[in-house]
């Protein structure tokens, strides 16, 4: 249990670590609840990872509720082994002007779902959910999420980035639901995949539900190669291929990362991204 009290801003963020030993199977199953108070604020990092050479199975829900005028960050970043099953639930509840960001990196395990349910429980509240997932190999990767506007004037932003190589494949649902009276709602989402290979998948399946007349709502999806005149133009300055490319997908993940306040953490996505960008090559 983690909780803020009423007008308290936490600066430090806490870090919430499971840690997967080598040689031995294991199965975790956390439930987290988070209480940010009226006007509190603080920030929750979660890192999963883990050695190769055993199977392993990570089932977390982190369950948030967020006061008037609150403020609650997440920064989760998953890089298990192989072997590892990693499911992922947050279920947050958003009372009048409060603020809710999340932001997952996924770049491990052979299974990872992460799902989100947001619900707007009063006036004028603000989410913003992003993700960058990095799959190789025959790494399969979901990503679901449903916003719940019911109240009137909530604005939410999705923007979730996927970089696919091998026979991987990413999994994209996301649902905007704009309920009758939940007037001057404005929501927009995103989800764009990179191919670096030919034996890859995406699935994009953005939705809009809007049962009310008088809001700003959009999705989209986009899914393609890295773009062949940018990669020219990068090796004919005299970068390799393999760093030209690179530096590519850093720019197409970045846009993501760049949601995360917290400058340190910031840092340290941009690092994992860069570890798993040398490890391919």
């Amino acid at each position: 249990v983690i909780s803020g009290a009423p007008g308290v801003a936490i600066d430090r963020p806490s870090v919430l670590s499971g840690v997967h030993s080598a040689g031995v199977a294991q199965a975790v199953y956390a439930r987290v609840v988070v209480t940010v108070a009226d006007g509190a604020s603080l920030t929750l990092v979660e890192q999963y990872r883990g050695p190769s050479g055993a199977a392993h199975q990570s089932n977390v829900v982190v369950d948030v509720t967020v006061g008037a005028g609150g403020r609650f960050d997440r920064v989760a970043a998953q890089t298990e082994s192989l072997e590892t099953l990693h499911l992922s639930t947050v279920a947050a509840d958003l009372a009048e002007g409060a603020t809710f960001r999340s932001f997952a990196l996924s770049a491990g395990s052979a299974v990872a779902r992460n799902q989100l349910f947001v619900r707007y429980s009063g006036d004028g509240a603000h989410a913003t959910l992003a993700g960058a997932t990095m799959l190789g190999g025959r790494r399969h990767s979901d990503t679901t999420l449903v916003v719940d506007h019911a109240m009137p004037g909530g604005e939410s932003r999705e923007l979730f980035k996927a970089v696919i190589d091998g026979e991987a494949r990413s999994v994209f649902q996301g649902k905007i639901i704009v309920q009758p009276h939940a007037q001057k709602t404005d929501g927009q989402m995103m989800n764009q995949a990179v191919m670096l290979s030919e034996g890859g998948e995406v699935y994009a399946k953005p939705e809009l539900e809007i049962f009310a007349d008088d809001v700003v709502c959009a999705h989209g999806a986009t899914c393609g190669a890295l773009d062949e005149d940018l990669l020219f133009y990068l090796k004919a300055r005299g970068l390799p291929p393999a760093e030209a490319e690179a530096l590519l997908v850093q720019a197409f993940l970045g846009e993501a990362i760049e949601t995360v306040d917290h400058a340190g953490l910031r840092d340290a996505l941009v690092a994992a991204t860069v570890r798993w960008l040398g490890d391919r090559v």
